[in-house]
């Protein structure tokens, strides 16, 4: 299969990926292996008493990633797993997404995400960081003066529109989910092909969670209006060097709710394998409060040519 981030005929499968519990159980249905599950029965009946006696055996209850190939783009560094994945089973992952009943099965799996689970998403620290982080990544970009409609693509509630641009534009919000809009002013959209166009589309970190990231943008930049700008980021989790240990299969790639790696150079090839130019790019470090994270951000615009159209 060609990359799905730049379309090359260049990658190759390698092993090393590690499917997470959480993952298996939401993406599949299945429940993922213990090493007590592995045991033949007559041992495994026992597991519970052996555990009571001696607490350091309970490693042998605790679920284990399964292994996966993993597809690395030799034209563009991406990273994603090598598996015939349907959007049906991977929208399970999101089905009552941070909601009471998906965070206690994600604690069932992962003991540390208890501590975080009310914050991601929701937690002011978070929405500041990062409605600043747009605010500010876009203040010395000319054309955002002319912006008047604004798309915020799979972004929730809107909560994540930077202040400027809530207070002088008309702000939609498309998702599937039943959030309402985070504030008043806020139209919020379930269906794409009902959407006009805007000056203004911004996908915040979405590309890492898809099959198909190039497919995807195709698909949103029908509604970008003409000189219209559109706004990518996504969490930067992979440097040169690591693509390199992946590409070698010295490291192992845990596939989780990211199940794309993205690099700089991953990202640019997105931009011009859509056809797009780039306006401005950049990485920056946001302390979200309850953890530090490095994000990647582009603007771009369709590409123009001569004759003044848009270039194919």
């Amino acid at each position: 299969m060609p990359c799905p981030n730049c379309a090359s005929p260049d990658v190759v499968a390698r092993a090393g990926g590690l499917l997470q519990p959480f993952f298996v159980k939401r993406v599949f249905g299945i429940e993922p292996p213990t090493l007590a599950s592995l045991l033949p029965k007559g041992i495994g009946g026992g597991i519970a008493r052996l555990i009571g006696a001696v607490p350091v055996l309970s490693r042998l209850v605790e679920a284990r990633p399964l292994q996966c190939e993993i597809l690395v783009c030799t034209a563009c560094d991406f990273v994603c797993p090598a598996l015939a994945i349907a959007e049906t089973q991977l929208l399970n992952l999101y089905r009552d997404y941070r909601s009471q009943s998906y965070n206690a099965e994600r604690v069932r799996f992962e003991q540390s995400y208890r501590k975080i689970a009310s914050l991601v998403g929701k937690s002011p620290a978070e929405h500041r960081a990062r409605t600043q982080h747009v605010q500010a990544f876009l203040s010395d970009v000319p054309e955002m003066s002319t912006v008047r409609e604004v798309l915020d693509f799979a972004g929730a509630d809107g909560r994540f529109i930077p202040p400027g641009l809530l207070e002088r534009c008309n702000c939609t919000v498309y998702d599937v989910s039943e959030e309402p809009p985070y504030r008043s002013g806020i139209r919020k959209a379930a269906e794409l092909a009902e959407l006009g166009a805007f000056d203004y589309i911004q996908v915040c970190h979405l590309l890492e969670h898809v099959r198909q990231p190039k497919e995807l943008m195709e698909s949103i930049l029908p509604h970008l209006a003409q000189g219209g700008l559109v706004y990518l980021e996504v969490p930067m989790e992979g440097s040169q060097e690591r693509v390199e240990r992946l590409r070698a299969g010295t490291e192992e790639f845990p596939i989780h709710e990211h199940i794309n790696l993205y690099s700089k150079k991953t990202l640019a090839a997105l931009v011009q394998a859509l056809g797009l130019r780039a306006v401005k790019m950049g990485t920056a470090e946001l302390d979200l409060g309850f953890c530090r994270v490095t994000i990647l951000s582009a603007v771009a615009t369709v590409r123009v040519a001569p004759g003044g159209k848009a270039a194919a």
